[in-house]
């Protein structure tokens, strides 16, 4: 019998869609200036749209991962594979530690590597 190097029981990670992050990214002033000109256009094409109502920006959470669980045996190679928004980097972030569940836990014995690699 192997021993265990990932366990991931009910695993569920929650992300906002708009609206306040709670972290802040330092933007340049060129960045700056260009959102500033770009906001009403982004607004209008939301509103547009039927995303937003008024000078209201979209604001919603979504579920990036929803009750996951899993083993890894200790040698095991392990590949994640899925479409956009699937939520396989936010599972490697959550293994890796960048990053807190919102629900249920991941256990983790010896390092974890991660490759990233976009696909044409």
């Amino acid at each position: 019998m192997s021993a265990i190097a990932i366990r991931v029981e009910d695993l569920s990670k929650q992300d906002r869609i708009g609206g306040p992050q709670g972290r802040f990214k330092y933007k340049t002033i060129r960045e700056s200036l260009t959102g500033a000109v770009q906001a009403p256009f982004r607004r209008a094409g939301k509103m547009l749209r039927g995303e937003a109502y008024g000078a209201a920006e979209m604001n919603e959470t979504i579920w990036a991962l929803k009750d996951v669980s899993f083993e890894v045996k200790q040698g095991e190679v392990v590949g994640i594979i899925g479409r956009n928004g699937a939520g396989k980097t936010t599972l490697l972030k959550v293994l890796s530690r960048i990053t807190e569940p919102t629900e249920g836990y991941a256990e983790i014995h010896g390092r974890v590597g991660s490759l990233l690699e976009a696909a044409s």
